[in-house]
């Protein structure tokens, strides 16, 4: 690495929540490696493990960076994640500031690169998640990862510019008329606009490399010319960050982008950034009246936004990222970086700790419960078997050859049991394809399609919040009526489970209720967004043809994602009520079978009776131990809910 490349301060110790994910992942690992040695039934424990261990590795938070043009946006993530480079990497400055928007990520098997999808492709009808499927459609800038030279000069396409007749440049979302200044057309009648539609930036960075990865937002007009960033991207991220000038305040185009592209719902997530105070740091007035004139101007925005105070940064992007370059730990603090990095770090961090958390203990806790009932029921079965051979001793073989004949016609409860539980998996199989049936979107999908292909050819683009709303309103109906079908089924297999421990012995657990909560605050929330995007605000917008079928393609995109939840939701609960009663009815047969093979053998053999007697009466015991093994394991996997690892 040449001198320019050379890292002059250490990166700050943004998040910890990596090291938390590597030790459950570690935990997770020993544990699944010692179930698949011990004898105990996998259906009862791998699919669980696997899909718990599925999470955490692809565990991903996103922290959105939301702001009108020259705010400071790429200077604060330069500070952010470069300042460790020793230069600014991000193009930022007067006249050189990022005009697409970016998503900055680590993908191992991806090469360290910047890949840029040409603003042509708006004039399409495809989602930007679509594009993102067709990698030879964008502009890759390759570099290697310790080069950050190299990475900053492919960055500075960000900054790319074309002219365009003014007629292309509408076509293409710009320059609409009460949403940004008059263009300026030159004397050959060509306007000026981004040549970038969207970019992604694919580094080594130990932050992204623990899952974080961040989204550079450029302005009003970015945000409402993809409906995908105000209705996808934002919403899903963990915290946005939304940048405004100290000397300026809350402006008018600042307040409309927060109204319109955050929403209350953002507010929650939101972290605003009073940058450039920097501007404020006048050598004629002292220090306190300096930080008096911030606080107050800090206490006028929280109040015009209606956030909290506490969620209000006060700070200069462009000191603190000089301050990292030269190592000034002074300047650091002065610049109010750090407390900024502290907030985030701990929202990133609390965000998917809390979120896996909950996952990791039910999942976990249920997975025991699971076992130990397995445990506990082949522990009694031996138990019984050793004391039906015990009563044996003394007695003659006719005795034996009774018992062995009752056991014999035990079989048939076996197999009663056994048609009961195919019978129950057989009613069970139709009522949760009735469950993907009714979850089935299909119906509000079409109302999305039929409008869009309708407005392709109309003249006046109306009717997208009914349609909108219709949608959503028939999905959460299809919901409701998914609901009411799961509980018929969890009182069927509630029914089977009594009367298979009643009769049969078994000891099923009963099966929890589930309700569709996740998947219908998923849709509340989609409901939402999209009647608030699809106002009288973007009504200029909703006349282009590729954009109104932009909105309506991410809108049944969404209500797919939410379909998918909801019958992965139910899937999952399912899975989990069979499990059990499968695993007895297995466990039951095997039983059955041992019992007999052990008869067999003491009536054929003398001397066999103490055998069997100490060798049932050594597997309860090998029984007993692995279940205290079972819960040592556990207690491993699963202690009280510990701090998150400290910070180098």
């Amino acid at each position: 690495m040449n001198d320019r490349n050379r890292p002059i301060a250490p990166p700050p110790p943004w998040t910890r929540f990596g090291a938390w994910r590597d030790q459950r992942l570690a935990r997770l690992a020993a544990l699944a490696g010692w179930l698949a040695d011990s004898t105990l039934d996998p259906s009862l424990w791998q699919e669980a493990l696997a899909e718990l261990e599925r999470r955490l590795q692809r565990d991903q938070v996103q922290l959105a960076f939301v702001a009108e043009l020259s705010r400071g946006k790429s200077e604060l993530i330069n500070a952010l994640l470069f300042g460790a480079s020793g230069q600014r990497v991000l193009p930022a400055g007067v006249g050189r500031t990022t005009m697409c928007p970016l998503e900055i990520a680590y993908d191992p098997a991806q090469p360290c690169a910047l890949r840029l999808l040409p603003i042509d492709t708006r004039a399409e009808s495809r989602l930007l998640s679509d594009w993102k499927a067709r990698p030879h459609e964008w502009q890759q800038h390759a570099f290697a990862p310790d080069d950050t030279v190299a990475m900053s000069r492919a960055l500075q396409r960000l900054c790319d510019t074309q002219r365009v007749p003014l007629a292309r440049a509408r076509e293409l979302g710009f320059y609409l008329e009460e949403e940004q200044p008059p263009a300026i057309v030159a004397a050959d009648g060509l306007v000026e606009i981004p040549c970038w539609r969207h970019g992604l930036l694919n580094i080594e960075h130990p932050l992204l490399a623990q899952g974080v990865s961040v989204l550079d937002t450029p302005g009003l007009n970015a945000l409402g010319a993809e409906p995908e960033l105000t209705l996808s991207l934002i919403p899903s991220a963990a915290a946005v960050v939304f940048l405004l000038a100290a000397d300026a305040g809350v402006t008018r185009s600042d307040l409309q982008l927060w109204s319109e592209h955050i929403g209350a719902a953002g507010r929650e997530r939101s972290f605003v950034v009073l940058n450039k105070i920097d501007t404020l740091w006048d050598p004629l007035r002292s220090g306190d009246e300096v930080q008096s004139q911030i606080r107050r101007q800090c206490e006028s925005v929280a109040k015009v936004l209606q956030v909290a105070p506490s969620r209000v940064f006060a700070l200069s992007a462009h000191k603190g990222l000089l301050a990292r370059i030269h190592g000034d730990e002074t300047l650091l603090q002065r610049s109010g970086l750090p407390q900024l990095e502290t907030a985030l770090g701990d929202c990133a961090d609390r965000e998917r700790r809390d979120w896996l958390e909950g996952s990791w203990r039910a999942t976990l806790l249920d997975t025991r419960q699971r076992l130990e009932r397995d445990i506990d029921s082949r522990v009694r079965q031996a138990d019984e078997q050793r004391m039906e051979l015990q009563n044996l001793r003394g007695k003659s073989k006719h005795a034996v050859a009774a018992l062995l004949q009752r056991v014999n016609a035990e079989r048939h409860d076996i197999d009663a049991a056994l048609g009961m539980v195919q019978a129950v998996q057989s009613v069970n199989s139709r009522q949760m394809a009735r469950v993907a049936e009714l979850l089935d979107a299909g119906t509000a999908l079409k109302r999305l399609e039929s409008l869009r292909l309708q407005l392709r050819s109309a003249l006046l683009k109306t009717g997208l919040r009914a349609a909108l709303a219709d949608a959503c309103d028939e999905l959460g109906l299809s919901i409701n009526r998914a609901e009411a079908v799961l509980e018929e089924n969890h009182s069927m297999l509630a029914g089977a489970c009594s009367r298979l421990n009643q009769e049969f012995a078994f000891s099923v657990p009963g099966p929890k209720e589930l309700r569709l909560d996740g998947a219908r605050l998923d849709l509340e929330s989609m409901r939402a967004d999209y009647l608030r995007f699809a106002g009288a605000v973007q009504w200029l917008r909703l006349q282009s043809r590729a954009y109104v079928d932009r909105v309506l393609l991410s809108a049944q995109q969404r209500l797919r994602d939410i379909q998918d939840r909801a019958v992965a939701d139910s899937q999952h609960w399912n899975r989990a009520v069979l499990a059990s009663m499968q695993a007895q009815a297995r466990e039951r047969k095997r039983s059955l079978h041992r019992r007999l093979s052990n008869l067999q053998q003491v009536a054929q053999a003398d001397g066999e009776l103490s055998q069997r007697i100490d060798q049932l009466s050594e597997r309860a015991d090998q029984l007993r131990d692995l279940r205290q093994q079972l819960a040592n394991r556990f207690d491993l996997a699963l202690p009280g809910v510990e701090a998150l690892p400290a910070a180098a």
